[in-house]
């Protein structure tokens, strides 16, 4: 089986916005949306161009169609003890096994999931994306 291939979709840009050395792009792709988000850089963006939303199979996470089952295999549930809101970023920070993760998410999802202090929520961590640092 060959590794690395990579995944195209073609769509058109539907918003930009930057924040914190970030840029968020919303992308339309037929009936569906997908967001992008990347560093800022010397990137050509205008909306309603097209572009290809390029991505790497490995992540890609499968779940079922009622989304129940994640194929995911590092999950947790954690509380959240702080969160930093950025004008179209939110950076959610929970506490684990005592010591503070944080995750990078769109100010659409931040609100869509109604995210609070104190409040216990599922996160993810693609195995793929994991490194290793020697102690």
């Amino acid at each position: 089986m060959g590794m690395g291939l990579m995944n195209r979709i073609l769509c058109k840009i539907e918003s930009i916005f930057y924040d914190e050395g970030l840029i968020f792009i919303r992308l339309r792709s037929g009936k569906h949306f997908l967001s992008a988000m990347l560093l800022e850089s010397q990137h050509i963006l205008e909306v309603g161009r097209e572009v290809y939303a390029i991505f790497k199979e490995t992540e890609v996470m499968v779940c079922d169609e009622g989304y129940s089952k994640i194929s995911a295999r590092n999950r947790f549930v954690s509380r959240v003890v702080k969160v930093e809101l950025g004008g179209v970023i939110a950076r959610v920070i929970f506490m684990f096994e005592g010591r503070e993760i944080s995750s990078l998410i769109s100010l659409e999802a931040y609100r869509e999931l109604e995210v609070g202090i104190d409040k216990k929520f599922g996160w993810f961590v693609k195995s793929s994306e994991v490194m290793l640092e020697y102690v």
